[in-house]
């Protein structure tokens, strides 16, 4: 029997949180990828989400994950987050035995209400600044936060994707060849990624992880949930992550991603180095998403949740594959406010202009 995909039923939910907690909840389940989540609502309160996970789950990484919390909740910024919530043993993390005598661990968070990004139809370019903004205040207020658990091999980090490759057998020719083109990119280009700033981020602000205000007409993003991805890896991740969820659904995914960053820079300067990395940083995390998803229906093909995200970045990495690199870095320069062209200086001095000079005809302004 395989222990670690054994579900927690709505009872044993509800079990769970009274002895732990004292709490009285009606439990519905969320979707998740690791852990076992459920919406607590009582009435006449926010409610909270109780996330109770796998079987023999690393201890010391979830109590990361409620340290974070934490830091966010004590930080000067004005940033809305869930509340890690104490048992009654004023533990941040329970442990409980299974029906099969397994060992688990339990946490409460505070609910954030309000309503789920990828509910808001249109999500117009107010909306994506405002996402963005939020995103890159957040990367800001982790910049002051260390810890041991925050290093590890993860499948979803950016910069260890080139994991990738062993899995191109799964793909016909032609997904393959779009998925090859990116993958070689970044392979390429290793040496200066790997000399990016980095520090602990999100690194999973995807449409179902941001909460927005309940506005129709104007919504405003108000918090990030679910830390359960947060790790140290190339800041830059962050906002190519943001970017490779936030352009799904539009035709052109490019202009889409340029309110993102610009929101993003707005509250947390992007560096010129990490624009010339952001292209293919983004195509590397739909490159992972639909790979994940192969695999996962092969390993868990009754939960369609890991694959919900497929074919939308199937759609963007078509239309990524077939955009200039040069015009999106110039395009994402510019958003920030650069020239831009890296070398605008130099090119002026050679007689030359934006439509007709491509990065190759002057010197490499990141070697």
């Amino acid at each position: 029997m395989n222990y670690a995909q054994q579900k927690i039923t709505i009872p044993e939910a509800e079990e769970i949180l009274f002895d732990l907690y004292n709490i009285r909840g009606t439990a519905s389940p969320l979707p998740g990828y690791v852990d076992f989540n459920f919406r607590i609502k009582i009435e006449g309160e926010e409610g909270y989400i109780l996330k109770i996970s796998r079987v023999e789950e690393n201890k010391k990484y979830l109590e990361y994950q409620q340290h974070l919390l934490q830091f966010i909740e004590n930080s000067d910024e004005e940033m809305i987050a869930p509340r890690a919530i104490k048992d009654k043993d004023n533990l941040l993390i329970s442990e409980i035995k299974d029906r099969y005598k397994k060992t688990r661990c339990v946490r409460l968070l505070s609910w954030v209400s309000g309503k789920v990004w990828s509910a808001v139809n249109p999500q117009l370019e107010d909306l994506r600044l405002s996402i963005g903004s939020q995103c890159g205040t957040l990367t800001k207020v982790l910049q002051g936060f260390k810890h041991p658990e925050a290093h590890y091999n993860f499948e979803w980090d950016i910069a260890q994707s080139l994991w990738t490759k062993k899995q191109l057998h799964l793909f016909e020719t032609p997904e393959k060849e779009i998925l090859m083109l990116f993958q070689n990119k970044f392979e390429a280009v290793q040496h200066s990624y790997q000399l990016l700033r980095q520090s602990i981020v999100h690194n999973d602000p995807n449409d179902n992880n941001i909460i927005v205000t309940p506005s129709i007409e104007h919504p405003k993003a108000k918090a990030a949930i679910d830390y359960g991805d947060a790790m140290h890896t190339q800041t830059i991740n962050d906002l190519a992550i943001l970017c490779a969820y936030g352009t799904m659904g539009h035709n052109d995914p490019l202009e889409a991603s340029l309110a993102f960053i610009k929101g993003y820079h707005s509250s947390f300067p992007l560096l010129e180095n990490e624009l010339a990395h952001l292209f293919t940083a983004i195509a590397m995390r739909l490159v992972i998403i639909v790979t994940r998803a192969a695999m996962s229906k092969i390993e868990e093909p009754d939960n369609e949740y890991l694959w919900i995200s497929e074919q939308p970045a199937w759609e963007v990495l078509q239309k990524w594959s077939k955009t200039s690199e040069d015009f999106a870095h110039y395009s994402f320069r510019d958003a920030c406010g650069f020239s831009p062209h890296p070398n605008e200086e130099s090119i002026q001095k050679m007689g030359c202009n934006y439509s007709s000079c491509s990065l190759t005809d002057s010197i490499s302004f990141y070697s």
